[in-house]
């Protein structure tokens, strides 16, 4: 196997983004991490590990500037916040210009941690929806990176349809994954849990404006994911070699999984890429028994 030598050193924190779906999941405390004290925060212990997050709490309720402030306070000057827009933008049919203007005077107190925005849309809009998504971009601050993530089954026979949108506002298109679940066992029980939630959409692994930005959801099963989990190390390791930004995001039905398969994924990966360090270990000293 060739290893790769990228024009430039990504290290975790430069071009090379790891992160999961969540900072606070409940059952990785005192399998991860401990339980918080003091003053310390679990995304604190969270980013003392991964140097990304995917934000699924904004797409709910829009956080004050003192809340956005504290989770600033928290992480490394390297760390990247990755939030969803609020769903009040991309779940309606007119974005709440309110809304607009109260969630990114919040995200101001981020400023230098802020990686793409997600602007996540549903399955229901489609190619005909093009012109409210411009007015969406348009209104968006041109100074941060946005990942546009599309489920209408059309824009997946027509990709070209989005790519004018993409290139005039200089936006990405997430490569959303769910081939494991649907293509894996279908009768594990996790599995059967989360499969009305995933959308099943076919993957789309080419990159816009630099930007490669995966969403990948993979089998509780862990003995399934290997054939996957190398075809995205060999899709990630040539987005590096290309100088593309990479944000990894490592989803599974049941998050208990998510820690443990992301260190999996970048062991691989580092065996690839010879710049890349080693993840940092759990603050869990005991954990290190599963690998």
């Amino acid at each position: 196997m060739n290893v790769i030598e990228p024009t430039s050193s990504p290290q975790l924190g430069e071009r090379y983004y790891l992160g999961l779906p969540a900072w606070g999941f409940p059952g990785w405390t005192g399998c991860y991490f401990p339980q918080p004290r003091g003053s310390q925060s679990r995304l604190a212990q969270y980013a003392s590990v991964f140097n990304t997050v995917e934000g699924n709490t904004t797409f709910y309720r829009i956080p004050d500037t003192s809340q956005a402030r504290r989770w600033s306070e928290a992480v490394d000057p390297s760390f990247r916040f990755s939030f969803k827009l609020p769903r009040t933008l991309t779940h309606e049919g007119r974005p709440d210009a309110r809304d607009l203007r109260m969630f990114f005077s919040a995200m101001t107190q981020l400023e230098g941690k802020l990686g793409p925005f997600l602007v996540q849309c549903p399955a229901t809009v489609g190619p005909d929806d093009l012109p409210r998504l411009d007015a969406l971009f348009a209104q968006l601050p041109q100074a941060h990176d946005y990942v546009l993530e599309l489920r209408h089954a059309e824009f997946f026979t027509r990709p070209e349809c989005v790519e004018p949108l993409l290139m005039k506002y200089g936006a990405g298109r997430v490569m959303f994954d769910s081939r494991p679940i649907y293509q894996g066992d279908s009768t594990h029980p996790e599995v059967l849990a989360a499969r009305h939630k995933k959308p099943d959409v076919p993957l789309l692994d080419h990159t816009y404006n630099g930007i490669a930005y995966a969403r990948v959801v993979l089998h509780p099963d862990e003995s399934q994911n290997r054939g996957w989990i190398r075809e995205w190390i060999e899709r990630c390791a040539r987005y590096l070699s290309d100088g593309h930004q990479v944000y990894f995001m490592m989803h599974c039905p049941n998050n208990q999984h998510c820690p443990r398969f992301a260190e999996q994924f970048h062991n691989e990966l580092r065996r690839r890429v010879s710049s890349l360090g080693e993840l940092p270990s759990w603050p869990m000293p005991q954990q290190s028994a599963l690998f």
